[in-house]
Parts: structure tokens; sequence; C-alpha cells
């Protein structure tokens, strides 16, 4: 790929003559680095990002475009081209309704729903230009990616990973976990009443409990409400070896450590 660059072309509504409000331009910015993070996600398989991104040009001709670049942190991998295309691909088999395979696009198609939920409401129009390749998202598109992410089942259940990413800005309270086993990640709902427990345990091992909700035919959940949670402690606040050395003087009953283990294999 010659050129890392991703035009977005966005237009308001008739009763704003096209123009799009400030705070709508801002918003769609976020929803489409949401697009981009969950991308990567995609093709890195882990949290950690190598790219960023930069705008190199603004317009406003009616429609508004902007033109964002991919850039690559330094002595960190190029995953640039295959993050693009895997946005490109995504968002071109929900223009044409074909099938996307894979229970880790999960959040991607989400992401992208999100970044097309105003369409008919705050902007008339919204295209994604890869290059040659103009992708119109449009109500069609707003409704196969709606499709995508909407059935789900859900039960009672528990996970353990590491606690990441707290954000109590909106309506609910949220963090996410990185589980040991199985998803990459799942975002986790919690109550005001383990709001500290949550900020403590900021990068740490935890285990929570709670209704986990799974997308039809996916084999891990996505989402979970959680109920109660458990903070393990760090590997610096375990005991060590030398730390347990003598912790149970009276285990042995009154014998000595020979005699004690004699008995111990003479009753087994």
């Amino acid at each position: 790929m010659e050129s890392y660059k991703i035009t977005l072309e966005f237009c308001g509504m008739e009763k704003e003559g096209t123009h799009v409000r400030l705070d709508d331009f801002i918003a769609e910015l976020g929803r489409f680095s949401g697009i981009a993070r969950n991308a990567e996600d995609v093709i890195s398989g882990n949290a950690e990002r190598s790219i960023y991104y930069r705008i190199t040009d603004l317009t406003h001709n009616s429609p508004a475009r902007v033109t964002i670049e991919a850039c690559v942190k330094e002595n960190q991998p190029d995953r640039r081209e295959a993050t693009l295309k895997e946005i490109s691909s995504t968002m071109n088999k929900l223009k044409k309704g074909e099938q996307i395979k894979g229970e880790n696009r999960f959040y991607l198609v989400d992401s992208m729903r999100y970044f097309a939920e105003p369409v008919g409401i705050k902007l008339s129009r919204l295209n994604v230009i890869f290059g040659n390749d103009k992708i119109n998202l449009d109500e069609e598109f707003k409704a196969r990616a709606a499709l995508y992410v909407a059935p789900e089942e859900s039960c009672t259940s528990t996970a353990r990973g590491m606690l990441d990413a707290i954000n109590i800005h909106g309506v609910d309270r949220i963090f996410w976990l990185y589980p040991e086993i199985g998803a990459s990640k799942v975002q986790c709902l919690f109550p005001e009443k383990l709001f500290e427990m949550a900020k403590t345990a900021l990068g740490k091992r935890v285990e929570v409990a709670g209704v986990f909700k799974y997308k039809v035919n996916a084999p891990y959940p996505h989402l979970a409400e959680v109920e109660e949670m458990m903070v393990f402690p760090s590997n610096d606040e375990l005991p060590t070896f030398k730390d347990l050395f003598g912790i149970d003087p009276e285990m042995t009953n009154g014998l000595s450590c020979d005699d004690y283990i004699r008995k111990v294999r003479s009753a087994n």
C-alpha cells in the first residue's frame, strides 16, 4: 500500500444547510478512532498498539473532508497496511451484505455501527475513502452492522484477567477485563459499590462474577455485568518461601520435623 491515508466525508442535514455541527464532527472523529483501535486489535491479537493517526488535510467545501494518515510509533512493528485493509474489508463486507467471520471482529463491527449511527439523524451522508474505493455508510449499512451485533445470550459466570482502562464519564461505569484465556477483552459494567475496589485493581489480576453476555455463535463473552470482584495481590506482595519459614510452629504437635514427616509417610 503506497499511502496509509483515509479520508472521511461528512455532510450535515438540510436544516443545517448541510453544515456539520462542531460536537457531531468531534464525536465522529473519536468514533473513527475507535474503529482504528479495534482493527489493530484484530491484527495484533493484543492491546499493545503501534499505530497513531494524524490529520494531514481538512477542508469544508460541502461536504466537509478530513484526511487521516496512519503512522508507526518509534520502535514498534508496522501494522498499517494490514490494519487499514481490515477496516476497508470489513466495511465493504457490511456494505455488500457478505459474511463476516471471526468472533474477534465483534468490537470492530460494533464500532462501525456506532460510527454510522448519526446517518439520517445528524448527518445526511457519511463516506469513508481508501484511495479509489469510496464506501458510503448509509441506512442499509447501519442496519447490517446492527444486525451483526444484536442477537445475544447471557449466563452467570466468572472470569479472571487483568483489569484496565476504567471509564466513569458516561452513564455506565466501565472497565475492560483482559482474560487469561478466551476472549481478548471483555467490557465490564460495574456498580458504584465496586468503584473504589476497581480503582485500586487497575493493572492487577482480578476475578469478576456476574452476568456474562455472548453474541449468538460466539464462543466468548463480549460484555459482563459485574456483581462481585476479587483482587489478587501482585507478585511483589506475595510471601516468599523464606517468609513461610516457621509460620506455624505448632503444626507438628511437638514432634521434630523428621519424626513428623516419618509419621505422615507411615500414615499413607
